[in-house]
């Protein structure tokens, strides 16, 4: 009788044991994941997007006025410390919008969104 207690608390600390494991970060993805661009623009002016990293500028391609446009980013680019910054370039004006330091890993998803006035523009990394 007096081994039943017993029993039933080691079973309940058993139990309770993985969920005081605490948080667990995901698996490091592998290098075939790609990192993606996602550009949303409402600009009424077409906009080159371009990648400002080590030094030089690479053109990732051109979203159309007032819609919406996929990229994946070379692998290239997430060799190194993968430390980038994105470049919004208006065709046929004199002004551009360059973002703060991004840090591109495998599997990262970037979201940008261009407003008609770019200084109101919105970016968002996961």
């Amino acid at each position: 009788m007096r081994a039943l207690p017993l029993i039933v608390a080691a079973a309940a600390v058993l139990l309770a044991a993985p969920a005081c494991r605490g948080h667990q970060s995901a698996e490091p993805l592998p290098l075939g994941v790609p990192a993606t661009l996602h550009v949303e623009n409402h600009h009424w002016l077409d906009v080159n997007i371009l990648v400002l990293h080590d030094g030089q500028r690479t053109r990732l391609g051109t979203v159309t006025a007032t819609s919406v446009k996929d990229f994946v980013f070379p692998n290239q680019l997430l060799a190194d410390l993968g430390e980038i910054r994105l470049i919004a370039d208006p065709v046929g004006s004199t002004s551009s919008l360059t973002t703060e330091l991004i840090v591109l890993k495998p599997g990262t998803r970037v979201q940008w969104t261009l407003e008609s006035s770019l200084q109101r523009s919105s970016l968002a990394v996961y």
